[in-house]
């Protein structure tokens, strides 16, 4: 009879980070991220409590890295495409 255990909190890493650990993920201090984030070249907080999507700041990070996917559309440019229509749509 096999046993199962679930995984404790410890074991799941968090898709929603702070700045500051985006920050470290990248390499930058926090005021250097925030301009970059302000730059558009990372994601901005999206998620609840200011969050930062990890899947999308490591495809910003892939993208700056010159990384290309063998997919036929880019997750993280579909996201702000969609994302820049809404702000505009909002703004008319």
């Amino acid at each position: 009879m096999s046993s199962y255990s679930s995984p404790s909190a410890v074991d799941i890493e968090p898709r929603g980070i702070t700045i500051a650990q985006a920050s470290k993920y990248v390499g930058l201090s926090e005021s250097a991220f925030k301009v970059a984030r302000e730059r558009g070249i990372y994601p901005k907080p999206t998620l609840p409590g200011g969050r930062i999507d990890f899947i999308l700041l490591k495809l910003a990070m892939d993208r700056l890295s010159g990384i290309h996917r063998n997919e036929p559309n880019d997750p993280l440019a579909d996201w702000e495409a969609r994302r820049h229509a809404r702000s505009i749509k909002g703004h008319k």
